[in-house]
């Protein structure tokens, strides 16, 4: 159980839905760090920006996207995480 509550699609305020929607826009699902970071927005309008940026390879030019979303994969298995 988490300390802090997670908010549920119906759950949501206004601008917590907008969040979620641009969230399944651009990732196709709303991860539960989104859904946790909406209770504080301005927070989490950044972060998001920063999470997609990144994940963009025009934009980092670094490696190929599905080579990050791997290491996001090992990395979330490595620390136990359930999903």
């Amino acid at each position: 159980m988490s300390l802090i509550p997670i908010p549920t699609d119906d759950e949501a305020n206004p601008l917590q839905k907008s969040m979620f929607e641009h969230s399944k826009k651009i990732l196709g699902r709303v991860a539960n760090a989104v859904r946790v970071g909406s209770h504080t927005p301005k927070l989490m309008q950044s972060l998001f920006g920063f999470i997609v940026s990144s994940l963009r390879q025009e934009i980092t030019e670094n490696l190929p996207v599905r080579t990050k979303c791997l290491t996001i994969i090992k990395t979330s298995t490595l620390n136990g995480c359930a999903y």
